[in-house]
């Protein structure tokens, strides 16, 4: 379980990160990134995505990969995980695969995990 300390809870905090952050994109995950501050992170997952139970399925997935990759990060910054369709039909190992692709595109990650 991700710690309430890298959480994000405040919209004014999502919002700044809309406006102020860099935004990437893959199959399964958008990210915003607004580097900067400490570590902390947002999870959302519109119905788009699907039922209830699908959402927090994809929160849940988001919230792993970070969580398993978070000491590989090499810099302090606030971002936002936004979860696409995709995600349904996504294993873990893939949607972490997604998230390091985003990380390492836009150099804050420099773990040794595949």
């Amino acid at each position: 379980m991700l710690l309430k300390s890298y959480r994000l809870k405040k919209k004014t905090d999502f919002q700044s990160i809309f406006t102020n952050g860099k935004s990437y994109a893959s199959r399964q995950v958008v990210i915003y990134i607004f580097r900067g501050h400490n570590k902390k992170f947002g999870f959302i997952a519109s119905k788009k995505v699907g039922n209830a139970v699908k959402r927090n399925r994809a929160k849940r997935l988001m919230r792993e990969a970070v969580r398993l990759n978070i000491d590989g990060l090499k810099m302090d910054c606030e971002m936002i995980l936004i979860a696409r369709a995709a995600i349904n039909k996504a294993t873990l190992q893939e949607v972490e695969k997604s998230v390091l692709y985003i990380w390492r595109k836009a150099g804050i990650y420099d773990g040794k995990n595949a």
